[in-house]
């Protein structure tokens, strides 16, 4: 049973997104804005809504859509397109009119999952979290490594040392650290939303094969680091995925290198750390240990 029940005479559904970065919607499916009592604003327009919401006494996922028009409580085009809103979490809760409380009756937290757009109107499906139970999880054994570079992302997400053991030890590093490879600079030329260089990089080419960039100043600034497809000679760095925002010669960048998982490979040649490669070279190919036995 729940603690508290908002009052069912004046019941009002709220939702709020808080998106990886910080950045804070709120809604409320109301006629005009609610103050709530700890002063956060929920903002109201025509066609906001969200759809019904089924939550089953059993391990089956919540699953319910957010839909509404673009420029409602500050959400744009851009910022699905984009991926600012990639991973948000999103809380529904109850409450009512006449005396609004921030998560006076939690209704569920959910994860946002895809979105699509049509028009001027978007619609996000929203995934209950109890649907993160349903995701693999364990090691997959093989001749490449599965650990996090650095145990860390340029996004600053740290990896949990049972997750990433890349730096070694946490009470004892002794791999490499991500505050040691990263580099920063700024363009010099641009071919296209995917293509760019930075002549002053002496680097040799490959270096930051498999890395990642992220943008420090210019249009694309706040926006989730994107992966580097290929490094060639001259500082030209080739993106697998387009800038969402056209890319400007000065624009400044933070960048990191990045590692092919193999011991033969980068994690020896590149960063010395052969001893946290977490690998196994010598195992047997799948079409190998399948095969029957012969005759010698």
């Amino acid at each position: 049973m729940k603690s508290v029940l908002a009052n069912p005479e004046a019941l009002v559904y709220c939702v709020r997104i808080v998106t990886v970065n910080g950045t804070i919607f709120r809604f409320v499916s109301y006629a005009h804005d609610l103050i709530m009592s700890n002063g956060a604003i929920y903002k109201t327009d025509l066609g906001y809504e969200p759809t019904d919401l089924v939550i089953e006494t059993n391990t089956t996922g919540s699953l319910w859509d957010l839909e509404g028009f673009f420029e409602i409580a500050g959400i744009d085009r851009d910022q699905l397109k984009s991926g600012l809103m990639d991973n948000a979490r999103v809380y529904l809760f109850a409450t009512s009119w006449a005396v609004p409380i921030e998560d006076e009756e939690p209704a569920t937290k959910g994860i946002m999952g895809k979105a699509s757009i049509r028009d001027g109107r978007y619609t996000i499906e929203v995934m209950g979290l109890i649907d993160t139970m349903n995701q693999s999880v364990g090691r997959t054994f093989g001749p490449l490594c599965d650990w996090t570079l650095f145990d860390e992302t340029l996004d600053g997400d740290v990896i949990p040392y049972e997750r990433s053991r890349c730096t070694g030890p946490r009470a004892a590093q002794d791999g490499p650290l991500i505050a040691t490879y990263k580099v920063t600079g700024t363009v010099t030329s641009v071919t296209s939303q995917k293509i760019w260089t930075d002549s002053t990089r002496a680097e040799a080419a490959v270096y930051f094969d498999y890395g990642f960039v992220k943008w420090t100043s210019g249009d694309n600034t706040g926006l989730p680091s994107q992966p580097i497809k290929a490094h060639a000679a001259g500082g030209v760095i080739t993106q697998y995925h387009s800038a969402h925002y056209p890319i400007q010669i000065g624009d400044a960048y933070e960048m990191i290198p990045g590692c092919n998982k193999k011991k033969s490979g980068d994690c020896v040649t590149k960063f010395s750390n052969g001893i946290n490669n977490g690998g196994f070279e010598d195992m047997a190919p799948p079409e190998s240990y399948k095969e029957f036995g012969g005759n010698g």
